[in-house]
């Protein structure tokens, strides 16, 4: 396993690996071949991102306009009238009313639920007894040039007492391995809520946007969510809402609007901008211990001088 350090991480200060840094923990005599992840945090952010991109990418809904087969824009909440109308001008007529169809999403709520904790059950503390959560171990690997290096001097120090006499480079097994650990924070899981705004102006194009949310995950009604190489769970509340005026006489547009409820299990690594530690941390075990001896400069019989401890 490869782990990468992003540009876009790089951009915003937040350290994650160096260029170089290869973790090969394949199996001996497999099949299996090294592949490139990225390791970003994992925020509220990606979060929003994530089911912004499954609206627009996966989803990429479409319905029939005076113009066509026109793909259906897609907002994210309801910016300020005035910025929006400057910045999304596509999406307004001439007397400055928007355009249907249309998709909109806001993001409605947040819980810490203690009852959902995912892989990560148990809670512990950081060891700098800072009040901070832990960390788990998310890769290891074998230093080979320190471990070599150690192996070499215990090599040469070794006696083979087969023969009784000291031989260089005697083999034997080295016991000072060099082991770097990777090391992210425990993850906190988190409820995420959304609701997605249809809103169209005839039956039709409603039927052809909302019939993708029913069929495309089949049976069930969760689904994946996918943002910088973070997985998130996300679930369709069974019930959608619609709602038309298309039975009032007024002089108001028509406009039909559908209301879908969205949850999504995701997780939190770091605490975003505000943390000063790095997201991934590298640490280095130690194999050996050694003291200082101190000696005594003693000039002998034949006025060479030795030292003594």
């Amino acid at each position: 396993m490869r782990l990468l350090l992003d540009v876009e991480e790089l951009e915003r200060g937040c350290l994650m690996l160096p260029d170089n840094f290869d973790f090969a923990m394949l199996p001996p005599g497999s099949n299996l071949k090294l592949s490139e992840i990225g390791m970003l945090a994992s925020s509220i952010e990606s979060i929003d991102y994530s089911i912004v991109e499954w609206l627009t990418d996966d989803l990429e809904l479409s319905a029939r306009t005076n113009e066509g087969w026109t793909k259906v824009p897609v907002l994210w909440q309801s910016p300020e009238r005035a910025f929006q109308i400057k910045n999304d001008k596509e999406l307004r007529d001439s007397d400055g009313a928007f355009k249907l169809p249309l998709i909109s999403i806001e993001r409605t709520n947040i819980t810490k639920d203690p009852t959902r904790k995912g892989s990560y059950q148990a809670h512990t503390f950081s060891q700098e007894n800072d009040g901070r959560s832990g960390r788990i171990v998310l890769a290891k690997r074998i230093v080979q040039d320190k471990t070599r290096n150690f192996a070499v001097v215990g090599n040469t120090r070794a006696t083979n007492y087969t023969s009784g006499r000291q031989d260089r480079y005697f083999p034997r097994i080295n016991k000072k391995i060099v082991i770097q650990t990777l090391t992210i924070p425990i993850p906190v899981y988190i409820n995420v809520e959304y609701k997605i705004s249809i809103k169209t102006e005839y039956q039709q194009q409603m039927n052809d946007i909302v019939t993708p949310f029913m069929a495309r995950t089949g049976q069930i009604n969760s689904f994946i969510l996918r943002r910088n190489g973070h997985k998130y769970e996300a679930f369709i509340d069974q019930g959608f809402n619609q709602n038309n005026n298309a039975a009032n006489l007024n002089e108001d547009s028509r406009m039909y609007t559908t209301e879908i409820n969205i949850r999504v299990l995701g997780y939190l690594i770091g605490e975003g901008e505000n943390d000063d530690r790095p997201i991934v941390r590298v640490d280095e075990n130690f194999v050996e211990i050694t003291f200082p001896q101190e000696g005594i400069v003693k000039e002998d019989d034949d006025g060479f001088f030795n030292i003594t401890s």
